[in-house]
């Protein structure tokens, strides 16, 4: 093991796709022996949590410290044994009045508890020397091209769909998926996304992409609320070797986002999917789905597990009673086909299923 210290706690705009759509923070661990750094970076609901504005009075992370110090437990080191996109935990070692024990904790509880009590941090040499970069290499340069872009371009959701015929590049499309909502950014250009003669096309840019890509628009469901939609369009997949397919996700108001892995996607009832099983000419899909009163958003499009591309071209959004209408009835999903993979990896047999042909 590595031992290492918090060094700078900084605010930045992430390179590559931009995970928050905002400036963020990136925690340095820093091993002075090696001379090398280990950028964290804070994303989600932790993008703010060590600012210092963050919020007034104790922060949970020392009312913590507090009640392991009443408790007669002290914190003697945080482990980090290993690091990628979608294993992010620490091993908190703790002396008790019953002897030595061990907490597993997500990566920044663990960290934020290291700061809190002035416990030594160590991480995994493996880790270190698969991750760490020389020492004041990970300073912010120029602001990525891919990152601009998306910070000029309005996100926000709308009501209605916008640039189908890709007319206009990937505008009102983004990119997004577990491969960038992960604290690690050594993963974060495995995938990328562009659009051209009227299709646009979501591919793994590296041999072997860690995570999931999606290439989505998100409207807003107000006309929708109470109907049916049914998302659509023409699909091919050559030489893609991971799941790919279209997908509709219903969304709440205040719903948790990333990070997450391919299955829990894959059994979230919010996520309506059909995957698409390699066809190398041009085939058309849909996937429907109710659209609840509660309902925030919607977000159609493509995604993709692995290496290969998926490819698009006239997408279109439909409601029930429309000239594409479906019945209303909610998708119900189909038993594995015999190609599906073993838990814990993505099922391209497992597909949400139209019941009109039930």
């Amino acid at each position: 093991m590595t031992t290492v210290r918090v060094a700078r706690i900084e605010r930045r705009i992430p390179p590559g796709p931009v995970p928050d759509r905002f400036p963020t923070h990136v925690m340095v661990l820093a091993d002075d022996a090696g001379r090398r750094d280990l950028p964290i970076w804070l994303l989600g609901r932790d993008s703010h949590r060590f600012a210092d504005d963050a919020r007034p009075g104790p922060s949970s992370d020392e009312l913590t410290s507090r009640l392991l110090r009443a408790a007669g437990t002290r914190v003697t080191a945080v482990a980090v044994d290993e690091l990628g996109p979608e294993v992010t935990v620490a091993r908190i070692e703790l002396a008790t009045p019953a002897g030595p024990e061990h907490v597993t904790a997500r990566l920044l509880d663990g960290l934020a508890v290291a700061i809190i009590s002035g416990a030594p941090i160590r991480v995994a040499d493996a880790v270190m020397a698969r991750l760490a970069v020389p020492a004041g290499t990970s300073q912010g340069g120029s602001m990525p091209e891919q990152t601009a872009r998306d910070l000029s371009t309005d996100l926000r959701p709308r009501y209605e769909p916008r640039n189908l015929t890709f007319a206009a590049g990937l505008d009102h499309w983004v990119l997004g998926g577990s491969f960038i909502e992960n604290t690690l950014q050594s993963h974060w250009e495995d995938y990328d996304a562009a659009a051209g003669h009227g299709s646009a096309v979501l591919s793994s840019a590296v041999a072997q992409p860690e995570g999931f890509a999606w290439l989505a628009q998100e409207i807003f469901a107000d006309d929708y609320r109470g109907t049916t939609v049914t998302f659509r369009g023409q699909f091919r997949t050559p030489d893609t070797t991971g799941p790919a397919g279209l997908f509709l996700r219903v969304m709440q108001p205040q719903d948790v986002r990333g990070p997450f892995t391919a299955e829990a996607a894959l059994a979230d009832p919010r996520n309506y999917i059909v995957t698409i099983a390699n066809p190398a000419d041009w085939t058309t899909h849909e996937v429907t789905a109710p659209i609840p009163d509660g309902t925030n958003t919607v977000a159609f499009g493509v995604f993709l597990a692995g290496p290969g591309r998926i490819e698009l071209r006239a997408p279109e959004l439909t409601r029930a009673g429309s000239s594409h209408g479906q019945d209303g009835q909610q998708p119900r999903l189909c038993r594995p086909c015999p190609h599906t993979h073993p838990r814990g990896q993505a099922r391209p047999g497992w597909t949400r299923h139209d019941p009109r042909s039930a």
